[in-house]
């Protein structure tokens, strides 16, 4: 209701130096070109012969970094934890990160290498992944041992995924809740049960729709399917959930139960080129639309241009846009 979000709004105001704070992963991300998928006992050869580059990726360094180049130093800035690797990787990595403005003080130091990312894209942008975890999946065995945990409590937000250990998204995520600081879980990463734990700490849930029939078990082929499944979610406690469409937008169920949809941005340029960051850069958006506290509909509509720069753009973080670029693309429909 609009009295419930006047109350978000007032109590945002007071945290202008409280950060968008992010949880999760950090990948080398090797992307190799492809025109297809090999079958099972084929080898197939690349689709450029200069492929497999590194760049840094996970989907929590994707979210901390797109955080960073969106808020406005005046209200905010993002703060990244993280397992750090002992390898090359991580020094590169490292630098990565403190050249967007990314504190990395709470970051842990892992005896494991960097985690890796393997990301076969094809040529129409699509593109299929897999993970190796490596030091973002070392993390301490404890709750109270976990890094940056009582962080958590100055936090404006807290942005979780799913390429970590899941007892540290818990533990995460109830220090969140019982400071009264919003929590929005991505569902994307590894494929496991989504406990009623966490749920029930969560502000937001934010699956695709293929994610949201996983977690569900409950088809979401149609918006009514949709709101079907994401109502089923708000019965286990979750009280938000956003489900992104990909070309076809995003639809909001909020904890009122109000449905809110968004389309998505003609994508400048005309080409998708990769898709990869485009998610992780529609949910940091989103979440610095949330802090700011803009309207649910101008939320949606910031996440929405955010993700329609990144898949105009080769790789993860090289993907993600800067803040000037989403305000240009809402105002002139163009860069």
């Amino acid at each position: 209701t609009s009295t419930q979000w006047a109350a978000h709004c007032e109590g945002l105001c007071g945290s202008r130096q409280k950060p968008v704070l992010v949880v999760g992963s950090l990948n080398a991300d090797v992307v190799i070109e492809i025109h297809r998928l090999p079958k099972r006992g084929e080898t197939v050869g690349t689709r450029r012969t200069d492929t497999a580059h590194m760049v840094p990726g996970g989907k929590g360094a994707n979210q901390a970094v797109a955080a960073a180049r969106l808020a406005r130093a005046s209200e905010t800035h993002a703060q990244f934890i993280c397992q750090l690797g002992n390898d090359t990787h991580a020094t590169a990595l490292e630098k990565v990160l403190k050249d967007n403005g990314l504190d990395l003080s709470a970051c842990g130091h892992a005896d494991a290498p960097s985690g890796q990312a393997f990301i076969f894209l094809e040529a129409d942008g699509q593109n299929s992944i897999m993970i190796v975890g490596g030091a973002n999946a070392a993390w301490p065995k404890e709750a109270a041992e976990q890094p940056g945990l009582q962080l958590v409590r100055s936090a404006k937000v807290l942005l979780l995924q799913r390429e970590i250990p899941e007892h540290v998204n818990e533990a995460m995520a109830e220090v969140a809740a019982k400071n009264g600081v919003p929590v929005m879980q991505d569902v994307g990463g590894e494929d496991r049960p989504l406990s009623d734990r966490l749920l029930r700490n969560l502000s937001f849930i934010t699956p695709n729709e293929t994610e949201l029939e996983r977690i569900t078990g409950m088809p979401a082929t149609s918006e009514t399917e949709i709101v079907e499944a994401a109502r089923a979610l708000q019965e286990r406690g979750v009280r938000n959930v956003l489900v992104t469409l990909g070309a076809g937008g995003a639809i909001w169920l909020t904890g009122s139960g109000q449905i809110v949809k968004q389309d998505s941005f003609p994508v400048p340029g005309g080409e998708v080129v990769d898709t990869t960051g485009a998610g992780d850069a529609f949910r940091a958006a989103f979440a610095v639309a949330y802090v700011e506290g803009r309207t649910p509909k101008e939320c949606l509509k910031f996440a929405a241009a955010a993700a329609s720069i990144a898949v105009s753009r080769l790789g993860a973080i090289p993907s993600l846009p800067h803040r000037k670029e989403v305000d240009m693309l809402m105002k002139y429909g163009h860069l």
